[in-house]
């Protein structure tokens, strides 16, 4: 049997969808065995490695109040500092038994993609404090503040890269999923200043996002180009989204992971 490898790529409020791909492969008892992130794929994506199930995850979101992950940060460049974001998180582990918060220890590989503003390049925790990788992966320019780690200044791996198949492409034997939850370009005017930074972005690196599309194995659209990036109220209709998108190439999905090395390739 392969090793079966998930590449989760940002898309803001989007990116929940990954939850539902990720509890149609626990009803299906597909077990991941890897998992690449970044954005809101590297926040779903290390907390599932670090054994907190899909549905928990759903859980926290409903019952956090959205004021607990609004600190404020002006002075650490950002506008919010993110601080209480890394308490949510620290307290989902621990009600999950795991203890450890280092990414070498989590029952799942995993791999945080995030960008070093200093040297204008990709920097990935392989290894280290699961939280701060975290936090770093999820750094959107402007609205958080960046993360200073080891001498580097982390935001959003989405800024380079927003969806890193070819971290997860070099691993030997091993069948690399990507899950796409990037909108089309479209044509309707931004609503406010965030969606004109992160429409700039997804422009910036669509030619790199098709590239590395190309190197997955299985490639899962969920249906949510049409949700605003920032709107949270549709946060339930992502992750239905993913869970249908996962479930309509379930049956092939499954003859690829018996029969993984053949040429086929699938795009949903």
């Amino acid at each position: 049997m392969p090793k079966v490898g998930l590449v989760l790529g940002g898309g803001a409020v989007r990116g929940l969808a990954h939850l539902g791909v990720l509890r149609a492969f626990e009803r299906h008892g597909i077990q991941v065995d890897c998992i690449v992130g970044t954005s809101m794929g590297g926040i779903v994506g290390g907390l599932y490695a670090a054994g907190v199930p899909a549905d928990a995850l759903l859980d926290c979101i409903k019952k956090t109040p959205k004021y607990r992950l609004l600190d404020i940060g002006i002075r650490h460049r950002g506008l919010i500092a993110g601080n209480s974001m890394n308490t949510v998180v620290n307290e989902l582990l621990q009600q999950h038994g795991q203890h450890t918060q280092k990414i070498e220890d989590l029952p799942i590989r995993f791999k945080a993609v995030s960008v070093d503003l200093l040297e204008g390049k990709q920097f990935i925790f392989e290894q280290g404090d699961l939280v701060t990788a975290l936090r770093a992966t999820m750094a959107f320019p402007g609205l958080f503040a960046p993360v200073m780690h080891e001498g580097k200044v982390l935001v959003d791996g989405g800024v380079l890269n927003n969806l890193p198949v070819e971290e997860m492409s070099r691993e030997a034997d091993c069948l690399v999923i990507a899950v796409d939850v990037a909108r089309g370009h479209e044509k309707k005017p931004p609503r406010n200043m965030l969606e004109v930074v992160y429409r700039s972005y997804s422009l910036m690196t669509a030619e790199r996002k098709h590239n590395s599309l190309r190197l997955a194995d299985v490639v899962i659209r969920p249906e949510v180009g049409h949700i605003a990036a920032f709107d949270f109220t549709k946060w339930p209709e992502c992750v239905e989204a993913g869970e249908e998108a996962a479930e309509c190439i379930m049956d092939e999905l499954k003859l690829q992971i018996a029969y993984h090395g053949q040429p086929a390739q699938m795009h949903v």
